[in-house]
C-alpha cells in the first residue's frame, strides 16, 4: 500500500473549515481595502481642513497686514501734513552745518570757541560759561528802555518769530516751541547788546578783554553759529524804540563789519532784498560792488526759475571743457619757469582782485597780510557753497587759485619774495589745500585768466626768455658777466668787419 493509499479522505467538517477560512480571508481583505479607502478619505478631509485653516489664517494675516499698512500710512500722513510749506516748494534754508572734507580737515574753523548762537552748538560743555553772560546782557538790554520795552515785549516777539526762524535751519531742531523761542530771545538780545556796548564804549569785562572780544566777534560770523537776521532786527527795533533795519545796518553794524573789508563804513549800504544773517552781511561788504552777483539773499538764493536754470545749464555745457571745469593752475615755481612773474597788487579792490597781464606775463595778487583771519575766510567759502549753484563763487575761486600756486614750500617762498605772502611756511600751503571745496562744486570766476595763463605758458619764447633771465640775469654778477660776454662778442664782430673791409675796398 502506497503513501497515497494511507491518506484519508477529507471529512465534511474540514471542508466547511476551509471554506470558512477562505471567506474570512476575503472579508479581511475587504476590510483592509475599506480601511484604506476610509484612511484616504480621512486624509483628504484632513488636508482639505488644513487648507481651509491655512486659507483662513492667510486671510487673517493679510487683513492684519492691510490694517498695519493703513495705520502706518495714517501715521506717516500725519507727519507729512505737519511739515511746513507746500509740496514742490523750496525750503528757505539759510543756516547750514559745514559737511564733508572741508569740515573734517578744519573743524576748529567752523565751531564756536566762546559763545553759541542758534541751536547747532547749544549746550556744548566748553560754551556753558557764556550762558550766564547772556542772561546778564539781557538784563542790561532791558535796562536801556524799561518803560517802553519790558521783557514781555521780547517774549511775545520771540514766540511770533519762532516758526519762521525754525524753518531757516537746514536740520531739524529738537526743541519745543517755548525752548526755541527762549533761545532766540537770549541769543538775539546778546548780539544786540554786544554791539550796543561796543558803540557806547562802556566798561565791560567781556568787551575790555581784547582776546575775549575777538573770540566772541569771530564766533558771531560762523556759518553754523547764526540767527536769522530778522530776529536780531526785531529785538533791536524793540530795544531802540523803532530805529529800524537801516539804522542798525549802516549806523551800528557797519562800524564793525567793514574793518577788514575794502568797504568804507561811512558809505556802506545794505544788500538789496533780505539780509540772511550776519555772515551774509559781512560777505556783502567783503567784496566790492562790481564783484557781487545776485547778492540779495532770499529763499531760493539762486534767483532763477526752472527754465532759466535749464538755459544756464545748456550754456554751461556749450563752453569748452577748460572753461566748464576749473583749470588747475600750475604751482608758482612752474609758472616762474614758464615766464610768469608775481607781484603784490597795489590798492586792490578786495582779496579776490587777482589779475594777469597777458603781454608781460605778470600776475598781481593782493598781499595776504591784511586777511589773516582764517576762520572768517573759511566760513566765507562755506557760505558761498550754501548759495545757488549758478552763483559765481569768488572767495572759493580765490582759495582754489592760492592752493594751486602755493603748492609747496618753494612755491610759498616765491610768493613771499614777490610780497604776496607776508610770511609763509608749509602750514600756509596746507591751509589753502585743506580749505579747498570740491573742484566740480565751484563756479570759478577766473576762467578767462586761466585761459590767458595757459596760452602765455604755451609760447616757447616766453619759456626761453625765462631761462635766459634766470641763468644770466638773476643777480648783478651774472648780469655783468653776460653783459661783458655780449660786449666782447660785439667787439669781435666789429674787429672782424674792419679787418675785412680794407680788402674789399682795395679790390
Amino acid at each position: 500500500m502506497g503513501p497515497t493509499d494511507l491518506q484519508e479522505p477529507a471529512t465534511g467538517d474540514e471542508s466547511v473549515a476551509d471554506e470558512s477560512s477562505t471567506v474570512m480571508a476575503n472579508c479581511h481583505k475587504h476590510d483592509d481595502e475599506s480601511s484604506a479607502d476610509e484612511g484616504a478619505a480621512e486624509a483628504d478631509e484632513m488636508s482639505a481642513c488644513m487648507q481651509r485653516q491655512l486659507g483662513e489664517s492667510g486671510e487673517e494675516e493679510e487683513e492684519c497686514a492691510d490694517a498695519e499698512a493703513d495705520e502706518m500710512a495714517a501715521s506717516m500722513q500725519r507727519r507729512v501734513h505737519a511739515l511746513p510749506g507746500k509740496a514742490h516748494e523750496s525750503e528757505p534754508f539759510t543756516i547750514f552745518r559745514v559737511a564733508g572734507p572741508m569740515r573734517d580737515r578744519n573743524s576748529h574753523l567752523y565751531e564756536p570757541q566762546m559763545v553759541s548762537v542758534g541751536p547747532f552748538h547749544r549746550g556744548a560743555a566748553r560754551l556753558r560759561a557764556m550762558e550766564e553772560h547772556k542772561w546778564r546782557y539781557l538784563r542790561d538790554l532791558l535796562a536801556r528802555n524799561p518803560a517802553d520795552a519790558p521783557l514781555a515785549s521780547y517774549t511775545r516777539a520771540a514766540r511770533a518769530l519762532e516758526p519762521a526762524a525754525r524753518r531757516r535751519y537746514a536740520e531739524p531742531v529738537p526743541l519745543t516751541a517755548r525752548e526755541f523761542a527762549e533761545m532766540l530771545l537770549l541769543d538775539g538780545c546778546f548780539i544786540v547788546e554786544f554791539f550796543l556796548k561796543g558803540e557806547d564804549r562802556a566798561a565791560d569785562a567781556l568787551i575790555d578783554a581784547a582776546w575775549a572780544m575777538q573770540n566772541v566777534y569771530n564766533d558771531l560770523f560762523l556759518l553754523e553759529n547764526q540767527l536769522p537776521f530778522f530776529v536780531v532786527e526785531r529785538f533791536y527795533d524793540i530795544a531802540t524804540g523803532g530805529l529800524g533795519r537801516d539804522y542798525l545796518v549802516t549806523n551800528l553794524l557797519a562800524k564793525y563789519l567793514t574793518i577788514d573789508t575794502p568797504q568804507d563804513a561811512a558809505t556802506a549800504r545794505a544788500p538789496d532784498g533780505e539780509i540772511l544773517h550776519l555772515l551774509h552781511l559781512y560777505y556783502h561788504w567783503f567784496l566790492p560792488p562790481e564783484d557781487r552777483t545776485n547778492d540779495s539773499g532770499g529763499g531760493s538764493r539762486s534767483g532763477m526759475s526752472s527754465k532759466e536754470e535749464d538755459e544756464a545749464w545748456d550754456e554751461w555745457l556749450a563752453k569748452p571743457i577748460h572753461e566748464r571745469m576749473p583749470w588747475q593752475m600750475p604751482p608758482a615755481t612752474a609758472l616762474k619757469d614758464a615766464g610768469v612773474s608775481f607781484r603784490a597788487k597795489r590798492s586792490p579792490r578786495s582779496l579776490v582782485d587777482i589779475t594777469f597781464n597777458r603781454r608781460d606775463g605778470v600776475m598781481e595778487i593782493p598781499t595776504v597780510e591784511s586777511y589773516t583771519n582764517r576762520a572768517m575766510l573759511a566760513n566765507l567759502v562755506a557760505y558761498e557753497q550754501s548759495r545757488g549753484r549758478w552763483e559765481l563763487q569768488r572767495v572759493a575761486s580765490y582759495v582754489l587759485l592760492m592752493a594751486s600756486v602755493a603748492d609747496g614750500r618753494r612755491d610759498v617762498e616765491v610768493l613771499q619774495r614777490a610780497g604776496v605772502l607776508a610770511k609763509g611756511d608749509d602750514e600756509t600751503a596746507a591751509f589753502y589745500a585743506h580749505l579747498c571745496p570740491p573742484l566740480d562744486a565751484v563756479n570759478n570766476c577766473y576762467g578767462e585768466m586761466y585761459r590767458d595763463v595757459r596760452e602765455y605758458c604755451g609760447r616757447s619764447w616766453n619759456r626761453h626768455r625765462a631761462v635766459l633771465v634766470h641763468d644770466y640775469f638773476s643777480n648783478p654778477w651774472t648780469s655783468m658777466s653776460a653783459a661783458a660776454a655780449v660786449l666782447l662778442l660785439v667787439l669781435t664782430v666789429v674787429q672782424t668787419v674792419y679787418t675785412v673791409l680794407p680788402y674789399y675796398h682795395h679790390n
